[in-house]
C-alpha cells in the first residue's frame, strides 16, 4: 500500500464532510489529527524512512486540507533556483509582497544541518521568518515557525488553522478563503 492510499483511506474513514465541519469551526486540529494517526500503524508497515514517510504523509494531508478548505496555494513551484514545497497563496506574491505570503517547506529529514540549509535557502526568497514554516519530524528550536509531526508534540495539526489566521489578516482578497 502506498501512503497516498493510506491517506485516502483515512480521509475516507474520516468523511469530508467531517472534515468541512471541523474546517468551518476552527477545529481543523482534530481532523488532522484523528487521520494522521489513524494513518500511522498502516505507514509503520511500510518500513523505510521514518521521517520520509512521515513527512510525505503530512505534506499530502495539508495539501488535501488547503484544497477542501479552498486556501489559495501553489504546490511544488520553483521561485529562483529554489524548490518551494507549498507558497500560500502563490509565487507571485511571494515575490512582489513576501509579507503577504507563508512558504511551508516538508522536512523529508531529521538530519539538523540539512533542515537548517533548506531553511536558509528559502530566507533568501522569504525575508520574512515568520513567514517560513517547515514541518519535521521531531520538534525543534529555530526563528522560523517549526509544525512537529511527533506524537508527544503534534503542533502540525494547527497548521490549517494557522493559515486561516494568517489568511484572514491580509488585505488582499485573493488570501480570503471561500469555502468556509
Amino acid at each position: 500500500m502506498e501512503i497516498k492510499d493510506i491517506l485516502y483511506q483515512a480521509i475516507s474513514d474520516y468523511q469530508e464532510k467531517r472534515i468541512l465541519s471541523a474546517i468551518a469551526q476552527g477545529e481543523s486540529s482534530e481532523a488532522i489529527s484523528t487521520i494522521f494517526s489513524h494513518c500511522m500503524p498502516n505507514l509503520d508497515k511500510i518500513g523505510g524512512n521514518k521521517p520520509e514517510t512521515r513527512g510525505a504523509l503530512a505534506e499530502g494531508l495539508a495539501h488535501y486540507m488547503l484544497t477542501v478548505a479552498l486556501i489559495p496555494s501553489q504546490r511544488k513551484t520553483t521561485l529562483g533556483t529554489i524548490d518551494i514545497d507549498i507558497a500560500v497563496p502563490d509565487a507571485k506574491t511571494l515575490s512582489s509582497s513576501p509579507e503577504d505570503a507563508v512558504i511551508i517547506c516538508f522536512s523529508k529529514t531529521d538530519q539538523m544541518q540539512t533542515i537548517k540549509e533548506q531553511v536558509d535557502k528559502l530566507k533568501k526568497i522569504q525575508p520574512k521568518s515568520e513567514n517560513i514554516w517547515i514541518v519535521t519530524d521531531k520538534p525543534m528550536s529555530a526563528d522560523i515557525r517549526v509544525y512537529s509531526l511527533d506524537n508527544d508534540q503534534f503542533t502540525f495539526a494547527n497548521i490549517i488553522n494557522d493559515l486561516i489566521s494568517f489568511s484572514s489578516n491580509k488585505k488582499q482578497s485573493r488570501l480570503k478563503i471561500f469555502r468556509i
